[in-house]
């Protein structure tokens, strides 16, 4: 996240944006292969939405990133996390 802000703010005036993402649990062949069941479900159980990320998701973010619609945005470390809670930080 300050790599973000510091590649923004050194390049902004050169008119090129930095943004990252911070995905969640996405479901990928990698979770499929590697995570196991219960550490999935856990994660999803933490998410206000209650399911994992779909890649889809990520790249329809990503496009808009991309996108002249987002032309503003530049220094945003954005979640795309289902609205993850971590312990600590709840609010519910």
């Amino acid at each position: 996240m300050t790599f973000t802000r510091a590649m923004a703010k050194e390049l902004g005036p050169s008119n090129i944006r930095v943004n990252s993402l911070c995905p969640g649990m996405i479901s990928t062949a990698f979770h499929d292969t590697f995570t196991k069941d219960a550490v999935r479900t856990n994660d999803a159980a933490a998410t206000v939405l209650k399911r994992e990320g779909r890649a889809d998701e990520v790249a329809d973010t990503v496009a808009y990133l991309a996108a002249d619609e987002s032309s503003f945005l530049t220094r945003v470390n954005l979640d795309i996390n289902g609205g993850l809670y971590y312990s600590g930080c709840m609010d519910e």
